[in-house]
């Protein structure tokens, strides 16, 4: 029986929240299907798409973020920032030490200095939509990261993954590890733990494609979710969950994160624990980072316990711009979906930077 122990539930939620999604929808864990030509564009013409949204010059773009505490947003930043310098366009970033309250007086700032377009990575969703609705009610351009929220009134578009392919995708990685390792093992032997981070929907789903593991390998058993939902740091509550982890379940083998931001500071933990054999333990997340390939890499000589990622968007700033401006197809919620891969031992050289 798997058990749940669930943080605190607070307002605030991470980023990674992410690409975990922040979506108040409901649905299933097929794509949508891709909208057709008729359906509402933020731009008429591709030709003029960074010259031009919602009949504005487009000179100037927000971000907005919950924080700037792990590798992902950083890279979203200077990938954007890159982007938009290429095309002679300001970006202007704020983020709001994950508080709610914080991030909507920044939304409104932005409207204010002249943003004609907002990429956004909330704190708390619910908090913010008036903010996102008035906005977009004053013609700036709303563009959510990894979040769908309830109605068209608060954004345009949303650049999102798959988040239950995602999860799954860490899931393979980790069962073929299992059954690599543990050739002999028992059926339900090999003790699994995940680090949740089940603040909305999206997140949901891809702590649902975590949970896979039990049908990829027979030999896996999830003995406890730890769910950091309300924490200040996700990064630290990670690391403390998988301490009280090591007392609670001292045979646990494999632990599966919602992203690497949790799986890289659970390794940390692990690694100083001499108690065990590193040969013998797995992390696998979701996400990419270079500090999560390096990771990976040291993975080869048993240096780190973190062995792989399902990951997508190494440059997601220039992700968001392009679903800001219009040059990738959305479907008829004005999604749209990147793909997703694997990061491993035998391609993570591909991936380093």
């Amino acid at each position: 029986m798997k058990k749940r122990l669930l943080g605190v539930v607070l307002t605030i939620a991470m980023i990674a929240t992410l690409l975990s999604g922040c979506s108040q929808k409901s649905g299933t864990n097929d794509k949508p299907a891709i909208a057709s030509d008729s359906a509402d564009k933020i731009v008429n013409d591709t030709a003029d798409a960074v010259k031009t949204i919602n009949g504005k010059e487009l000179t100037k773009i927000g971000l907005a973020v919950a924080a700037m505490d792990n590798e992902f947003t950083t890279n979203l930043e200077a990938s954007l920032e890159k982007t938009a310098k290429e095309n002679g366009i300001e970006v202007v970033v704020a983020q709001a030490d994950q508080t709610t309250a914080k991030q909507v007086e920044q939304i409104e700032n932005m409207v204010i200095s002249g943003c004609q377009a907002i990429c956004v990575i909330p704190v708390d969703l619910t908090g913010i939509l008036d903010a996102l609705k008035s906005a977009k009610e004053k013609g700036v351009v709303i563009s959510m990261c990894g979040c769908i929220p309830e109605s068209k009134d608060y954004y345009d578009t949303v650049a999102n993954v798959e988040q239950f392919d995602l999860g799954q995708s860490a899931a393979k990685a980790a069962a073929e590890w299992i059954d690599a390792t543990f050739p002999d093992a028992a059926d339900g032997s090999i003790e699994v733990a995940i680090l949740a981070l089940n603040n909305t929907e999206e997140a949901i789903k891809r702590e649902k494609g975590l949970e896979e593991i039990e049908k990829l390998t027979k030999k896996a058993k999830i003995v406890e979710v730890y769910d950091s939902t309300g924490a200040a740091s996700i990064p630290t509550k990670a690391q403390e969950y998988t301490e009280m982890m090591l007392v609670s379940h001292p045979d646990v083998k494999c632990i599966l994160a919602y992203s690497d931001f949790m799986g890289l500071p659970a390794d940390e933990v692990i690694m100083r624990t001499p108690s065990i054999d590193k040969s013998k333990f797995g992390i696998f997340g979701c996400d990419y980072s270079s500090t999560g390939c390096e990771a990976i890499k040291k993975s080869v000589t048993n240096e780190s316990t973190y062995r792989g990622s399902g990951a997508f968007g190494v440059e997601f700033g220039k992700v968001m711009f392009d679903t800001v401006v219009g040059n990738v197809q959305v479907d008829d919620l004005g999604v749209y979906y990147e793909p997703t891969f694997d990061i491993k031992a035998s391609n993570v050289d591909e991936y380093l930077k």
